[in-house]
């Protein structure tokens, strides 16, 4: 088993975000920090082909008060087979104000591969968060997502998605889901879902206002265009930062061109 650790911390300093904490061990790698308004956006990426045979990743990370962090996936990720597992946990903890935005790049999981992801985000007071994945996986492949978020101590939403080979219909080759912690406009999200061409979309509403949306279909590129519409229309006003890209394999130049925004 290969040890693979990242620990992120960020923080609000003078009207912008900084990184003041990121170590990444293993195959993890980060670039640096870049600006996108107060905002400060980082690239992850594993090296290797993809993880295989019981590789485990950890990863976590701290948000500050009224602090805003967008972590992007370079590329794809390809879950590889293997008799063992390969394991993903992801913690997070958001303060009062602050805002996390998680945005993956498809994980690709292989025909024998056994994949299991963790996330636990704990929000405080009006703290937010989205999080989006998209997963494409083979017909023998199975994979189970646990997701578990807090506020203020008190459950605010708990997903599990178990894909099993014996048990998968043909429509869920690859499978979408958005979350978004935090206030949201659900008659506009109804309505975009509608409009989403070669993809089925579900979208659920809790109590607090949470929203979490499933989109399936047979290809990637429609299912990761209707996360791309869905996250536009929760964010009519930038609520969530600054715009981005929703594709990742690339640094956009404005980026490439920001001032780092890491301090240590």
């Amino acid at each position: 088993m290969i040890a693979n650790t990242l620990l992120l911390a960020a923080e609000r300093r003078n009207g912008a975000t900084v990184l003041t904490r990121m170590r990444a061990e293993g195959l993890w790698r980060t670039s640096r920090p870049f600006r996108e308004g107060e905002a400060a956006r980082i690239v992850l990426a594993q090296l290797g082909p993809g993880m295989i045979r019981g590789d485990c990743f950890a990863g976590s990370g701290t948000v500050g008060p009224g602090a805003q962090l967008i972590v992007a996936g370079q590329m794809a990720t390809r879950i590889l087979p293997g008799r063992e597992p390969v394991t993903t946990s992801a913690t997070w903890s958001v303060e009062e104000g602050g805002m996390l935005d998680l945005y993956a790049e498809p994980t690709m999981i292989c025909d024998g591969a056994i994949y299991e992801a963790r996330l636990t985000i704990a929000l405080t007071g009006d703290a937010r968060a989205i999080v989006s994945e998209i997963v494409a996986c083979a017909p023998s492949a199975s994979a189970r997502f646990a997701t578990n978020v807090t506020r203020d101590g008190n459950a605010a939403l708990i997903d599990v998605l178990k894909l099993d080979p014996e048990a998968r219909a043909p429509i869920a080759d690859v499978i979408g889901t958005l979350l978004i912690l935090g206030p949201a406009d659900h008659k506009t999200l109804d309505q975009v879902a509608e409009d989403c061409p070669n993809v089925r979309v579900g979208i659920g509403t809790f109590h607090q206002g949470d929203s979490i949306a499933r989109i399936v279909g047979t290809q990637v590129e429609p299912v990761r265009e209707a996360i791309a519409r869905l996250r536009a229309a929760s964010n009519p006003e930038g609520a969530w930062g600054a715009p981005r890209p929703h594709r990742g394999h690339s640094e956009p130049a404005k980026a490439r061109r920001a001032e780092s925004a890491v301090q240590t």
